[in-house]
């Protein structure tokens, strides 16, 4: 498996649960970009916001794409994966 830099683009997905969340701290801790994979735009928002509280200035390196449900064909997957990730 090849190393992913310090400031790559990370995606994760199920990042407003327990596990998924101290994912996402980690890596904002280490300096990478983190997209995370939300079901509506409010969980996105309060992700941004808990880490805007936990780690000021480090919510900047967050963006959320919004994926209502992976299910459907229509779903964004190559919004998701645009920039290579």
């Amino acid at each position: 498996m090849p190393n992913v830099s310090a400031s790559s683009k990370v995606l994760v997905t199920g990042a407003n649960g327990y596990i998924g969340q101290w994912i996402v701290r980690r890596l904002l801790e280490g300096g990478y970009l983190v997209r995370v994979a939300v079901r509506s735009a409010d969980k996105g928002n309060a992700l941004v916001k808990l880490f805007a509280e936990k780690l000021p200035g480090k919510e900047q390196n967050i963006e959320v794409s919004l994926v209502e449900d992976i299910t459907v064909v229509r779903a964004p997957v190559a919004f998701i994966l645009r920039d290579h990730i």
